[in-house]
């Protein structure tokens, strides 16, 4: 009767224990992931600084490095960009009539481990030169951003905007 009492004590013991070790385990997951979270967002928010300077600066091919060599970009009322080098032809063409400025603002993050996903709002500011078939002019574009980590960092996978229609004027 002895052994299974004490038997009974240590098999109680162990699953104490193993109970604990498991929250703990948990805990540290939670926490390991929150800061891959958080150094994912901070990598993209630099990238989306980093990316509209590039452009401005005329560094297409170092800001193409943002974008995943068969990157897929849709915006409303443009042609769909489906590789890395169609997006660098996109801004050299652009460039010849204007000069681009891109604000970024990210409104939801969500980490998806070597994938992440960002929906935010955008500003672009378009200054046309002489050459311009359009005019100057402000837009406003929500946006839905899938990345993926690479080697070479964080990428744009697949990039849809909506552009959002001119407020009338009275």
């Amino acid at each position: 009767m002895k052994k299974v009492i004490y038997y009974t004590l240590f098999a109680l013991l162990l699953t104490a224990c193993g109970e604990q070790q498991k929250q703990v385990f948990e805990e540290e997951l939670d926490t390991q992931a929150e800061n891959e979270s958080s150094l994912a967002l901070q990598a993209i928010e630099d990238a989306n600084a980093t990316v509209p300077r590039l452009i401005r600066e005329g560094k297409y091919e170092e800001a193409g490095k943002y974008f995943a060599p068969d990157v897929v970009q849709m915006i409303s009322g443009q042609p769909p960009i489906y590789s890395r080098e169609a997006w660098i032809a996109a801004q050299r063409e652009a460039a010849k009539i204007g000069d681009w400025n891109l604000e970024l603002e990210v409104l939801n993050f969500e980490y998806l481990g070597d994938h992440a996903v960002e929906r935010g709002r955008g500003v672009q500011t378009f200054t046309a030169n002489e050459d311009s078939p359009i005019p100057s002019m402000q837009l406003t574009g929500d946006y839905l951003v899938m990345w993926k980590k690479t080697t070479e960092g964080w990428q744009i996978q697949y990039d849809y905007v909506v552009i959002a229609p001119p407020e009338a004027t009275e």
